[in-house]
């Protein structure tokens, strides 16, 4: 697709946010083909529009950006897609790549820094915005997906068990723990349960 057909699906509940990216993209290759104040909203344009890219706010009224995203990527939506933050926040770029972003920009940042960013992720880059400081190890956000195995483990399954309940293969739970395990900073079930009760994951 070439950039000069470029369309934008914008997900932002702010009017003025929505006035400042629609400002940022005059007269450039990029144009907005729908606005989404909303998650529900966002979906159904998604279906409807087809866009290029994908450019979310991280705090939607009825759910996080990352939790949409994830959404989109499970209805096989493909588009490129930038997570935007009022402020950096730590483990922000971290997170939105679990949730299929490619980037990240900040509400406060200038126009050319969104334009660029947008124009990297089109050509099939990344561009993560390095205001966001990094996560400490074991400070991982677990997926809704982990979070039902860890809920499984906690309840006692044995990774079959946990595999026949939620219709998923042996080595995808085994993945699916050793990511859980690393974002809680453990190594065994059995400390990946008492990190997550402490962090009130469970």
């Amino acid at each position: 697709m070439s950039a000069e057909e470029a369309g934008i699906l914008l997900v932002e509940d702010d009017a003025m946010v929505r006035g400042w990216v629609r400002l940022s993209l005059r007269n450039s290759e990029f144009r907005v083909v729908g606005e989404a104040e909303d998650a529900a909203t966002a979906v159904d344009l998604c279906r409807r529009r087809a866009p290029d890219l994908l450019l979310v706010d991280y705090r939607l009224p009825d759910m996080v950006g990352t939790e949409l995203l994830r959404q989109l990527r499970q209805d096989g939506v493909t588009a490129p897609a930038i997570l935007m933050t009022a402020n950096g926040e730590r483990g922000m770029n971290e997170a939105a790549r679990e949730a299929g972003a490619q980037g990240t920009v900040l509400k406060t940042g200038k126009s050319g820094e969104l334009l660029l960013a947008l124009r990297l992720i089109l050509d099939g880059g990344d561009s993560f915005d390095g205001r966001h400081p990094r996560r400490a190890a074991g400070q991982g956000a677990l997926s809704p997906r982990e979070r039902q195995v860890l809920e499984l483990v906690a309840a006692g399954a044995t990774n079959r068990e946990v595999a026949a309940e939620l219709g998923l293969g042996d080595e995808t739970v085994k993945t699916l723990l050793a990511r859980t395990f690393a974002k809680l900073g453990v190594r065994r079930r059995a400390e990946a349960v008492s990190a997550a009760h402490a962090r009130g994951l469970l």
